[in-house]
């Protein structure tokens, strides 16, 4: 096993003084800690990521709450495996109220969304042996 990852300090990021990005324990646990398997979990979860959030905009200009739903639910289970703590809560409450076929808060949801990847992409870019990873 290859770890030069060092995991972040507990507690708040430094950059924005807020609850940590992402649970770290999470994500070594489902990595095995391995530096190879944490590079390419962080790729597939960059370029699904992308392709959901560009998923869920498409439905929010055609209204439709089934994909929101759909699309939402799916980009929330793979966050939560990864422990993507501030993304996950997002992206159920816009499940929730997509089932409910209730759209009205559901662009604020989206656009906060969008926002905590960047705030993950820029989290990640801060880490020995992740740094490189780019998104799509």
């Amino acid at each position: 096993m290859n770890n030069d990852i060092t995991p972040p300090g507990a507690g708040a990021d430094s950059s924005a003084g807020r609850p940590a990005t992402m649970d770290w324990d999470r994500f070594s646990e489902v990595t095995g800690g391995d530096e190879e398997t944490m590079r390419e979990l962080i790729e597939l979860f960059y370029r699904q990521t992308t392709q959901q959030l560009s998923q869920i905009e498409a439905a929010l200009q055609a209204g439709n709450a089934d994909d929101i739903r759909r699309v939402a639910h799916s980009c929330a289970g793979a966050s939560a495996t990864l422990g993507m703590v501030h993304l996950v809560p997002l992206l159920r409450a816009m499940e929730k109220q997509a089932a409910a076929g209730d759209l009205n808060e559901a662009p604020t949801l989206f656009q906060s969304a969008k926002h905590e990847f960047k705030q993950i992409q820029l989290f990640l870019a801060t880490q020995p042996g992740l740094s490189s990873i780019q998104a799509p």
